[in-house]
């Protein structure tokens, strides 16, 4: 369905922009599916927060239930990365056992450094008493920076080889 809309919009894309857009495919393949991981991670964080909220435990105020909703959140975000970038932004066919598993493996491995960052961005709000509203711009603030992170992280050493075959 989203890459069924990203080609929806490329065929009203006029010549020169469509230029750029084949120069640099594969960053702005993975800044748009990078844009609905961060919807994902964003909605998740935020049906996380209300839950806590019913619970009687804003995450603007205690930092075990803030990072618990960050992990549950990024664990639920990797998994979506990980497929739409292995299929529509690095284009990996692999489907051999030790391949995936590779591939996998180092994934959420590459993920796991950035997820340190990120719990350690979204206790800001909590250490500071920055309240809601700073942990809803923490929470859309950190994706931009984990975004640019991970695209290194994808590219120099998970789907490596399926962005050489893509060339």
């Amino acid at each position: 369905m989203l890459e069924a809309l990203l080609q929806f919009v490329l065929k009203f894309l006029p010549k020169p922009l469509k230029k750029i857009w084949d120069k640099y495919e594969s960053v702005w393949r993975y800044c748009y599916y990078g844009a609905w991981t961060t919807v994902v991670s964003i909605i998740t964080k935020l049906v996380g927060k209300w839950i806590f909220g019913l619970m009687g435990l804003p995450l603007s105020v205690y930092p075990i239930p803030n990072a618990i909703n960050t992990t549950i959140s990024w664990i639920i975000t990797v998994t979506f990365a990980f497929f739409v970038n292995k299929k529509y932004v690095f284009h990996s066919e692999a489907t051999e056992k030790q391949t995936v598993f590779r591939e996998v493996l180092t994934f959420y491995g590459a993920r796991f450094v950035t997820f340190f960052l990120e719990l350690g961005l979204m206790e800001l709000p909590v250490l500071f008493k920055w309240g809601d509203v700073g942990y809803i711009i923490m929470t859309i603030a950190s994706q931009f920076i984990i975004l640019a992170i991970n695209y290194v992280f994808s590219k120099l050493v998970v789907f490596k080889k399926g962005a050489e075959q893509s060339k």
